[in-house]
């Protein structure tokens, strides 16, 4: 099952892949003042985990909570992102407390607002807030707060092997999560990213991972004149041409900042 999402500047895609269950969410807001109203001027992204509905619970709930926070706001400061964060997390710990059957549910988070020709985020977990440049260099924005940096470097350091049991055993867990308890970790770029470094950005939940960022690079560069659209639907079909038995619910939302850059 695939729901897409056109609005333009950006292209947004959903497939569920091998899960019972969605359990990843996202969000778009129209607002501030100072921006044009026929453009989203903040993206949002969600991944949830915990099973039994859980996560499917706590990543909508972060999303709803964001856009109340945002769409609440008519021009954008640096409280924004912060009261966004802090809302998205107090709302799941209220579900939390109100159902004990959701117990152990949580989320990543992704915020993107752009403002002016800027790029604003904050966001806790692992899901990737990429920018392809103009240069054709694919970079990650924002900090993985899953323990793969952490192995990484002891693989570096020679003390741990990538192929070892523990390195894939523990990869993929979470060092910070929105679980309504306090947050360990969250990534806040409230000074602003130009937006014409960068020719396409994309927020992704980790069923990207499915494809290695040089596959995505690759991917993107090849559809890089055809649009947010193209290149969303693209890296779908590479992820689905790889036939993973584990293939994770898998979001992207790919936004073109041209759009937002005044002549």
């Amino acid at each position: 099952m695939v729901k897409q999402t056109k609005i333009e500047p950006f292209f947004a895609i959903q497939i569920i892949g091998k899960r019972d269950e969605q359990e990843d969410s996202y969000g778009i807001c129209y607002n501030f003042e100072s921006l044009n109203r026929s453009i989203p001027s903040c993206f949002v992204l969600a991944d949830g985990m915990g099973g039994h509905s859980g996560g499917d619970v706590a990543s909508q709930t972060a999303i709803d909570s964001v856009k109340l926070v945002v769409e609440s706001c008519d021009v954008y400061d640096g409280r924004t992102l912060r009261d966004s964060l802090s809302a998205a997390n107090l709302n799941i710990a209220e579900c939390l407390n109100v159902n004990a059957d959701l117990e152990g549910m949580g989320t990543t988070l992704v915020v993107l607002i752009i403002a002016g020709e800027n790029a604003f985020w904050v966001s806790v977990g692992d899901s990737p807030l990429l920018s392809l440049n103009y240069n054709h260099e694919l970079h990650l924005l924002n900090e993985d707060h899953s323990m793969r940096p952490v192995l990484d470097e002891l693989v570096a350091s020679g003390v741990l092997k990538e192929d070892s049991p523990d390195y894939k055993t523990k990869v993929s867990q979470l060092r910070s999560a929105l679980t309504g308890d306090n947050i360990k970790l969250y990534d806040l770029n409230d000074e602003g990213f130009s937006l014409a470094e960068s020719k396409y950005l994309v927020l992704s939940s980790d069923g990207l991972d499915t494809l290695s960022r040089e596959e995505v690079k690759s991917v993107m560069v090849a559809n890089v004149k055809k649009g947010p659209k193209e290149i969303a639907s693209q890296l779908i079909n590479a992820i689905e041409k790889k036939g993973s038995t584990k293939q994770d619910n898998t979001t992207l939302i790919v936004i073109d900042p041209l759009a937002y850059q005044t002549s």
